[in-house]
């Protein structure tokens, strides 16, 4: 039997996949461990005014190279990868450039933001920096196979960043003690993730204006589909947390936020690294060999469905008891909103996880048409609960019935184009 399994292990995909969930494994289990300690030092209004900065970060920091960085992973040779990072790091100035303004003006008009977190507040702009760098990083690592490196930033900035929030918390670190362990954390990631890179810096240093300007015009698409695709997606679930605080306030928008970031958890762990190391190099190599993505797609549901079935049942059963054990009695009701909102993570892990087809077959339009619906849906249910006083529960209901919906939809046309020859018959 373990020579079965070290035979197993010796398959690059394998390996990958195992280190990767192993470190990710690691960082999640810190975040779910941690929780109990930080919904007891913290107040649910201090979760909340920090979930709302962090949304920032989320919201934008998903596209701060302009999804440019999946290109390092699938460029033609390690100078093309180099000069794509190069871009990636340009663009991502730029982005931070432009948000930092926004997110300034809009202190201003939540002053509790200001009152809450102070000056520590302003630390959410060096985090969506990093953030977007650690997206470009992790393409790059992922090109070269460091995927130590990615387990170690994975753990080590989880590390800092949960024992820094509890150490603050014990001495009354608030909302500022929140985000200054945030930052800390996340910049130790980017340290990690740089290692490999300060190695080879020389190969950095090589590349030109020209090359830049040239692999921006190559994958243009990326930035003209791909960004705003990406960025619908994750606009459709942050806006919530917007929607939320405006219709419910700080507080019910904080026993959300601790559902949420739960409910995150088997989608981080589990979209975050199978999906992108198992079925997308999987689906890219058997488009390059047969035209379509078929066999890799059947085989990514069959295992995504066999983890999302057992939670959403597990969930949907236990989770206030479950909320109320680990996070305090306060926080029961978090575990009431999760019921409502489990279907639709199960769905999501599902699908969100198989959304990379699309850019293999170069239909992000499709993907970005049927987030554009998602966004319209929480839009719709805002309008609908702001209008009629509706209270959050049916807010939830709304955005679990109309987003697990889409969601199907879009998982057709994964599955649509997934036959060989399909892309070409379809242009």
């Amino acid at each position: 039997m373990k020579e079965k399994i070290k035979a197993l292990l010796k398959y690059k995909s394998v390996r990958s996949v195992t280190t990767l969930f192993s470190g990710s494994l690691i960082a999640q289990l810190i975040v779910v461990g941690s929780s109990p300690f930080t919904s007891r030092l913290y107040t649910d209004e201090q979760m909340g005014i920090y979930t709302l900065m962090v949304t920032v970060v989320t919201l934008f920091g998903s596209i701060g190279c302009l999804k440019f960085e999946p290109a390092i992973v699938v460029a033609d040779d390690d100078k093309e990868a180099y000069s794509v990072l190069t871009l990636c790091f340009f663009t991502c100035i730029g982005i931070t450039a432009v948000v930092s303004v926004g997110y300034i003006a809009y202190l201003f008009f939540k002053p509790e933001i200001f009152e809450s977190a102070g000056v520590f507040a302003l630390l959410t702009i060096v985090v969506l920096f990093l953030t977007g760098m650690n997206d470009a990083l992790f393409a790059f690592n992922t090109r070269f196979r460091k995927y130590d490196l990615i387990s170690k930033a994975y753990v080590t900035s989880s590390a800092l960043k949960y024992s820094a929030q509890i150490f603050l918390g014990f001495f009354g670190g608030g909302t500022a003690g929140l985000n200054m362990a945030n930052m800390t954390g996340t910049a130790l990631g980017t340290y990690f993730h740089t290692r490999y890179l300060w190695f080879e810096k020389d190969k950095l240093k090589s590349v030109t204006f020209s090359d830049v300007k040239a692999v921006a015009k190559k994958y243009r698409r990326q930035a003209l589909f791909t960004a705003p695709a990406n960025f619908v997606t994750t606009a459709y679930f942050q806006l919530l947390n917007f929607f939320i605080e405006m219709l419910y306030g700080f507080a019910v928008f904080g026993l959300y936020s601790l559902s949420y970031r739960m409910l995150n958890v088997p989608l981080t762990l589990i979209g975050n690294n199978v999906a992108r190391v198992l079925f997308f190099q999987n689906a890219t190599d058997e488009y390059a060999q047969t035209g379509g993505y078929r066999k890799s797609l059947l085989i990514s549901t069959a295992v995504l469905t066999a983890i999302a079935i057992p939670m959403v049942i597990l969930l949907c059963l236990l989770s206030p008891w479950l909320f109320s054990i680990f996070f305090g009695d306060s926080w029961r009701m978090s575990g009431v909103y999760a019921i409502y909102l489990t279907p639709l993570y199960g769905i999501r892990l599902i699908v969100q996880s198989l959304t990379q087809a699309l850019v293999i077959v170069r239909k992000q339009s499709v993907e970005l048409i049927i987030q554009c619906a998602f966004l319209a849906c929480s839009i719709g249910a805002f309008a609908y609960c702001h209008i009629s006083g509706a209270p959050m529960e049916m807010f939830l209901s709304i955005i679990c019935v109309s987003y697990s919906f889409f969601y199907l939809i879009l998982y057709g046309a994964i599955f649509y184009f997934s036959k060989p020859g399909r892309t070409k018959k379809a242009a």
